[in-house]
């Protein structure tokens, strides 16, 4: 058969119209219906890729804009916070981070539009509007014309007071600028990106064939194209419906005879769509070339055909190729991205692979290291740090770049896991970048995949989650999730959707526990403790406090409390003639921003309460934070007519010079000191606290006094109160009127 196809007898060969004719005939029908495939399958590549192109984009600009949104936050934070006073300081501090987030000024303005830049420029009666006075997110304006330059510009803007004054901060970006992430311009500069508004205004053109403003996309392509034809009308009238409802599409449009590919994708920001728009003769050159070649030379097809499916399956796996790597390749380290892990995480966790495991890794103090060297020295030791990560993993594992200096690996191991990440963990520590040996510390987190797992991002987040149980610690890199933390983020997730009924119902409940003094045992004050009551049941606050602090709950259930309180004092002097102190947690989730001092003085004055009988606590965890000026509000809260008092004095990291350079008005002595005493010694730790308290003037309480032995020895230090089950045990506000008789009358 062979040989057959392959000898040509040309004496015998003939000119023969009668049978040429049925065969040109036949290869034009068989070349007709070759094409129709190609042109198929083309158009179905066609649709894949610029839709693929088209979600790329709008996550890159998306990304962009969320980065420079965060950088926006960050100013006006830092500003709430108080860290500034002027303008120029503001503009000192962070006009050298502009150029790396792409904005060419800041500009502070009051509401009448009047300020000046971080450039210099004074700015008069700028047209302000509602928008840009948004005090909790970041507002990002479309194009207008800057005042200074007369360029189109975009406005990040958010509000602040500054020194009791209403302002707005303004960020401004050339809107040029976003072309480096929608500039597409692919085939030989034929295909482009529009960025345009839900109304659909251009904001930005790629093509440079919009000059003027407020140019709607659809009336311009139906102008210069001067479509009049009402199949192509409902077409671009279609793409506006699903842009004006906020959903996604690709379809192809007719025009001056080239065949157009258009996908319009929703970016996420301000209802902005992103248009990619390429012309079927840049992405299927090769099949306009088989058209003509078909039309002219029919015989000469078959082979054509052959070579054209050839040629347009290498050109199409190559298109792909490219928007393969944008899609799912990290630019930095050549490993796959987040959309990889994700994408083919899902066919790993569908095998039938044992011992499956999702590790991530990342770099502590990443951020220092980028401030150090730089991000183009930090993205080279990302590389070298991906690469021996993807070395260092078993055969068929997902090693990927998730986002800045965090890693994640999917994959099958049958070793003690603990072997690999000590393996990881030596591989990685010391990178030798252009010549340079950083020494990094990283942190893991581990989770094991169940069989019945099936949501990789819930896994990741495991993973994640475990990671950060050890993030920032030096005695141990890395975390394997354990049915402890799965117990912990359920009992978490349950408090966390019922924290707010239970407010709403009154579930948290205020107890007191009495204070006595030491001289004559008579009550002089209370300490006010809350508990949970839910469904019979009595939740400690060792169980809810720390996640109400992490998730900031704490601050309404601090209010909630400080206003039971306050009623209950209200109660005792209408009832009993009662004059009592109560001393209440104040958390230091408050002292970020020092008005909530107003807020608890207004809930004092509501309820008639004498200040001074109101005793705020404070941990020693607060005098040393960095972010609170702890001076600045416990003078303010002295000033308001307040005590103070020090929580679990020498527990933490207080020092005994803090005593003196904070108008503290009572120490409290931790229960650990009492439990640890040797009551037959005078050399105890507590002795001397008792004894610097008393040459700086402190007033002390002693707590978890639960022993007669207990209470004479801290009499016998001559404390001043003293608090424990000794004398007792916290009761509810109807059991302490025992208390408020002749005999045992309150003293203050």
């Amino acid at each position: 058969m062979k040989e057959k196809y392959n000898y040509i007898n040309l004496k015998k060969y003939k000119l023969n119209f009668k049978w040429i004719l049925p065969i040109f005939l036949i290869i034009a029908v068989l070349s007709f219906i070759g094409f129709n495939y190609i042109k198929t399958l083309t158009y179905r590549n066609i649709y894949t890729t610029i839709s693929e192109l088209g979600k790329q984009t709008a996550t890159q600009l998306n990304l962009s804009i969320q980065e420079q949104k965060q950088f926006v936050d960050t100013i006006v934070d830092s500003i709430n916070k108080g860290y500034f006073s002027t303008e120029s300081e503001i503009f000192d501090n962070f006009s050298d981070n502009l150029e790396n987030y792409h904005f060419t000024r800041l500009a502070i303005l009051d509401r009448n539009g009047n300020g000046m830049t971080s450039d210099g420029h004074i700015v008069t009666n700028y047209p302000i509007t509602n928008d840009f006075f948004n005090y909790d997110n970041v507002y990002l304006s479309e194009n207008r014309k800057s005042t200074i330059s007369n360029d189109q510009i975009n406005i990040y803007s958010r509000a602040f007071y500054l020194n009791g004054q209403e302002r707005v901060l303004f960020a401004t970006i050339y809107t040029e600028d976003y072309k480096e992430i929608l500039l597409r311009r692919l085939y030989n500069g034929l295909g482009g990106t529009y960025l345009i508004n839900n109304n659909g205004i251009v904001l930005i053109d790629s093509f440079d064939n919009i000059k003027e403003n407020n140019i709607s996309l659809y009336n311009f392509i139906i102008n210069k194209y001067n479509i009049t034809d009402n199949e192509k009308l409902i077409t671009i009238n279609k793409m506006r419906d699903n842009i004006k409802n906020k959903n996604t599409g690709t379809f192809d449009i007719t025009l001056d005879k080239d065949t157009y590919f258009v996908h319009y994708q929703d970016v996420g920001i301000n209802d902005w769509y992103v248009i990619n728009i390429v012309p079927a003769s840049a992405m299927a050159k090769e099949l306009n070339q088989f058209i003509a070649i078909s039309l002219g030379v029919c015989i000469g097809i078959n082979c054509i055909i052959v070579s054209i499916c050839v040629y347009i399956d290498i050109s199409n796996q190559m298109k792909n190729r490219k928007l393969y790597k944008t899609a799912f390749v990290d630019p930095i380290t050549l490993l796959g991205n987040e959309n990889y892990f994700k994408e083919y995480s899902k066919i790993f966790l569908n095998s039938s692979k044992e011992n499956k495991y999702i590790i991530t890794v990342d770099i502590n103090k990443f951020k220092a290291l980028n401030n150090l060297y730089g991000y183009d020295f930090c993205n080279k030791l990302l590389n070298i740090f991906g690469e021996k990560l993807k070395i260092r993993m078993p055969k068929n594992n997902i090693t990927c770049r998730m986002y800045s200096d965090v890693f994640a690996i999917i994959l099958e191991y049958n070793k003690d896991i603990k072997q690999l990440l000590e393996k990881i963990n030596n591989d990685v520590s010391t990178i030798n970048v252009d010549n340079i040996i950083i020494h990094l510390n990283i942190s893991i987190g581990i989770y094991k995949i169940k069989k019945s797992d099936s949501d990789i991002n819930k896994l990741l987040d495991k993973a994640y989650i475990a990671r950060k149980q050890i993030k920032g610690t030096y005695n141990n890199y890395y975390y394997v999730f354990d049915e402890a933390l799965e117990n912990l983020l359920i009992n978490e997730e349950n408090i966390e959707t019922s924290m707010e009924e239970a407010l709403k119902n009154n579930e948290f409940k205020i107890i007191y526990q009495p204070k006595f003094l030491t001289s004559n045992e008579k009550i002089v004050g209370a300490e006010s403790l809350v508990r949970w009551h839910k469904n019979n049941t009595v939740i400690m606050p060792s169980n809810f406090i720390p996640l109400f602090e992490k998730n900031k709950f704490i601050l309404k259930l601090d209010l909630y409390i400080f206003e039971q309180v306050c009623k209950d004092i209200a109660y005792w002097k209408k009832e009993f003639n009662a004059n009592i102190k109560v001393s209440v947690n104040v958390s230091k989730e408050h002292f970020v921003d020092e008005n909530f001092i107003e807020e608890y003085v207004k809930i004092a004055d509501k309820y008639d309460v004498d200040k001074s009988n109101l005793e705020l606590e404070i941990t020693e965890s607060a005098t040393i934070d960095k972010n609170i000026d702890i001076l600045k509000i416990v003078n303010k809260m002295k000033a308001c007519g307040f005590s103070i008092s020090l929580d679990d004095f020498g527990t933490g990291y207080s020092s005994l010079a803090m005593l003196q350079e904070l108008p503290i008005d009572v120490i409290k002595i931790d229960k650990i000191f009492v439990d640890k005493a040797n009551l037959d010694s005078d050399k105890n730790i507590i002795n001397y606290i008792v004894l610097i308290a008393k040459q700086i003037g402190t007033e002390i309480v002693v707590e978890g006094v639960e022993t007669k032995e207990q209470a004479d020895f801290i009499k016998a230090l001559k404390c001043d109160i003293i608090q424990g089950y000794y004398y007792s045990k916290p009761i509810d506000k109807e059991k302490m009127k025992k208390y408020f008789n002749e005999e045992n009358k309150v003293l203050l």
